[in-house]
């Protein structure tokens, strides 16, 4: 896995930084202040998911002063060769997205929620072992610089034993065994309410058998009244059968009743109608007459209502033509005017065209570039691959120089710059300059480099504008070629428009012709109007005899059928004369055998049994509710009683669950973590002891002792000594820490890591011996450890990494 580039945008003192990063080590190098740790927080912000508080106080101080919004963008490729990119947004909105390169572009992958990408980016790194990328990064791959010792040099071993657990994993263990109290302490008080539950139900069971007797005797009371309403029931049964039969016959005597007033009155209306129906009869005799006296005018008036319409149709047929010659002369005059427009038109393009032809003619002469341009402007590649590398040389002479000056410096004091004591070589006289030549040497060879590195910059900065010329008079060209060709667009549309022109002209002839020719179509109407007038004066004529016959058609045609309704009407009231005889019979024989008392005394008595029968249901009613109510409570009890039962067993089964609890917490929880811790331990120790003889460059013993503590073996006097916490100096301490960091890294699979000055602390051996050993990780020394990682990244201003790094980025230039 490698990071190839970070992109910062608006972060902290980085406006707009871009950095590529080499396989192997990478050293940043720069000023402090210039942003060197800022590149790291960068990364473990877009890459490693961690939040901004992290780093500051607030997300606002993030940010570069004045900028509402910042971006990362982190390009890296995973072990299978895909390249992607995680990029994240500070500010409001933030958002974290994670693109894969496909085709040369960056295709953005979709996730609803952030956690999806997290898993999926840790997924990319070979990071997915179930812990949080963020928690990784600040723990063991990336801590921040005054977080490096961090709980390396925790006093309270307890503290220092839970911050280790943390970070290699384990800490699930102790954590389980404190967390299973709880549940232990739920166990126990869930037992003691399922007690007072069973106690609280077992009490409510004892009224049990009060409620069986009670529902015995309401079952013999009911079955009583039951009996006694089938009694009641069968005796209103037979007086409704008595009074429906007394029902029905005075029901048919009132029907008839009925019948006979609406007989009586249907006759005496019939009269009624029957006298006007004669009066209709009369009517459409005189209409008869009508119809015979008009009948000649009405015909007169409709042959006048032919001819007219005829006459119209033929006025309709004149007016039609009157206008399409109005359209054709306006047409004609139309076609004259476009004529001579499109003739001057013609003559305007042509001549237009042809000073667009000399001027972008000479346009084209003027943009060609002069071959010496074209020559200045190829050399540029060249000229600023030689200044990249007259520049690369001068920075590594100037940091041969300032180590040069700083062995001097400790030299001229009597201190040895490798041991940092007091050098026994040069004692009791005074120290020879052994620097100056070396350090004149590489001046004289810094100031020829920087004069080459002047005379390069003031020529590329000459191929850089004869390439910017270039660049002009291309596009300038270019710019003429579409000119040039929009005239050509242009002419052929003029050709054409030209062609179109005789077209026209005989679209103008033909349009005048057919005018003339419709004009002597309409002498053919001259006679019209004439006509007409004379038509309507003869339906004029006749259209009262019209509107008489019209008049009384309807009701001479409806004579007949008034007399035959006439005569319908006179049998239909003779009929009805002798039916209100029939049905006064009738009645009268009805009324004979009917006896409105009985019927009386019938419903009274009728009345009383309802009301007797409505109580005993009633009674039966409410008697059947309590029995319903002592049923429930019954069922209720019975299923107090299978709770109970359940509850015993609930108890039983948590008294197990107790059991288990109290042997997991007591046999398994609070002996793994500590199993573990030992197993991390010692594979850890075998790595990073390897690691810090070599940085050390001493016969010590790197161990990491119970509760995680630092501990250095060595011989004193054939006896092992050990030593740890306040008996280490700072450089041994910060040795081991290294030494412990890097083992660490490569148990947790990390194929990448972050160093935030990692040799403070350390005397210049000490920080040669830590460069050799990084390299020697790097290339897979065996006597150090394997090689593990893709990339390390360092913050370093120490000389002894300029050797052994890929790529040496130095900020603040």
């Amino acid at each position: 896995m490698l990071i190839l580039s970070v992109h910062l945008k608006n972060i902290k003192s980085h406006r707009d930084t871009e950095l590529a990063f080499s396989p192997g080590i990478n050293v940043l190098s720069g000023p402090n202040g210039v942003g060197k740790s800022t590149v790291f927080e960068a990364i473990g912000y877009a890459l490693f998911g961690v939040d901004a508080r992290d780093f500051v106080s607030n997300v606002d101080r993030f940010l570069t002063i004045g900028a509402k919004r910042g971006e990362i963008s982190v390009t890296f490729q995973t072990g299978s060769g895909e390249t992607w990119q995680a990029s994240r947004t500070v500010g409001t909105p933030a958002k974290w997205l994670l693109a894969k390169e496909s085709g040369g572009m960056f295709e953005v992958e979709e996730h609803s929620r952030i956690e999806e990408t997290e898993a999926r980016v840790a997924e990319l790194l070979g990071l997915d072992n179930g812990r949080p990328l963020a928690e990784q990064f600040k723990l063991v791959i990336g801590p921040f610089q005054n977080e490096f010792l961090g709980p390396f040099i925790i006093k309270q071993p307890t503290k220092r034993q839970e911050a280790f657990d943390e970070i290699l994993g384990i800490d699930a263990w102790r954590k389980t065994y404190k967390g299973t109290s709880a549940l232990l302490t739920a166990v126990q008080e869930k037992m003691k309410i399922l007690t007072v539950e069973v106690t609280a139900k077992q009490e409510q069971l004892a009224v049990l058998p009060e409620r069986e007797s009670a529902l015995q005797t309401l079952k013999t009371d009911l079955s009583g009244r039951e009996l006694l309403l089938k009694e009641k029931a069968a005796a209103l049964a037979a007086l409704n059968r008595q009074l429906e039969e007394l029902d029905s016959r005075q029901k048919t005597i009132n029907a008839l009743s009925t019948e006979m007033q609406i007989l009586e009155e249907r006759v005496k209306e019939g009269g009624g109608k029957i006298t006007d129906q004669r009066l209709r009869v009369d009517e459409a005799h005189a209409a008869q007459k009508i119809i015979e006296a008009s009948k000649a005018g009405k015909e007169a008036f409709e042959r006048a209502e032919e001819q007219l319409k005829l006459l119209r149709e033929r006025d309709q047929q004149r007016r039609g033509l009157e206008q399409a010659i109005a359209g054709l002369e306006k047409e004609s005059a139309r076609l004259t005017q476009a004529l001579g427009h499109e003739r001057a038109e013609i003559e305007i393009v042509a001549k237009q065209l042809l000073e667009e032809d000399a001027r972008l003619a000479a346009a084209s002469l003027a943009a060609r570039p002069d071959p010496k341009l074209v020559e200045t402007a190829a050399g540029l590649p060249g000229l600023r691959l030689e200044l990249e590398q007259q520049r690369a040389a001068r920075s590594l002479l100037e940091g041969r120089r300032e180590s040069l000056l700083e062995g001097k410096e400790k030299l001229a004091g009597g201190i040895c710059p490798f041991f940092q004591e007091e050098c026994r070589n040069i004692a009791g006289s005074a120290p020879r300059d052994v620097f100056s030549v070396r350090t004149t040497d590489l001046e004289r060879r810094m100031k020829e480099l920087n004069t080459r590195i002047e005379e390069l910059a003031l020529l590329v900065k000459e191929a850089e504008s004869a390439e910017q010329e270039l660049k002009a008079r291309s596009i300038r060209l270019q710019e003429i070629d579409k000119q040039s060709a929009a005239v050509a667009e242009r002419r052929k549309m003029h050709l054409e428009r030209s062609a179109g022109l005789e077209k026209l002209a005989a679209q103008q002839a033909t349009a005048v012709e057919t005018a003339r020719t419709r004009k002597a179509d309409l002498q053919v109407f001259a006679e019209l109007d004439a006509q007409i007038e004379r038509a309507e004066q003869e339906r004029l004529q006749h259209q009262t005899a019209r509107d008489a016959f019209n008049a009384a058609l309807k009701d001479a045609q409806d004579c007949d059928n008034r007399n035959q309704l006439l005569e319908k009407m006179l049998k239909l009231l003779e009929e009805l004369k002798q039916q209100v005889v029939a049905k006064q019979a009738e009645l009268s024989l009805l009324k004979e055998g009917y006896q409105p008392e009985l019927h009386l005394q019938a419903r009274q008595s009728k009345d009383l049994h309802v009301a007797e029968t409505a109580t005993l249901r009633q009674q039966i009613t409410g008697l059947g509710k309590d029995r319903t109510r002592l049923e429930n409570e019954l069922i209720q009890l019975q299923k107090i009683k299978v709770e109970i039962d359940g509850r015993l067993a609930e108890i039983k089964a948590f008294e197990e669950k107790e059991k288990l609890v109290k042997f997991l917490r007591n046999h398994v929880f609070k002996n793994v973590s500590a199993q573990l811790s030992e197993r991390f331990r010692e594979e850890i120790s075998l790595r990073a002891d390897r690691i810090y003889r070599t940085i050390a460059e001493a016969d010590e013993e790197l161990y990491w002792g119970d509760n995680y503590q630092i501990v250095l073996r060595d011989m004193a006097e054939g006896v092992i000594r050990e030593r740890s916490d306040d008996q280490l100096s700072g450089g041994q301490t910060m040795s081991a820490v290294v030494a412990l960091r890097l083992a660490l890294l490569q148990t947790i699979g990390s194929r990448i890591a972050f160093f935030d000055e990692p040799t403070s602390n350390l005397d210049v051996s000490r920080r040669e011996n830590l460069a050799y050993a990084f390299r020697a990780i790097d290339v897979g020394r065996e006597e150090v450890t394997e090689h593990w990682y893709d990339q390390l990244f360092l913050i370093s201003h120490d000389v002894a990494f300029t050797e052994i790094t890929d790529q040496t980025l130095q900020l603040g230039e």
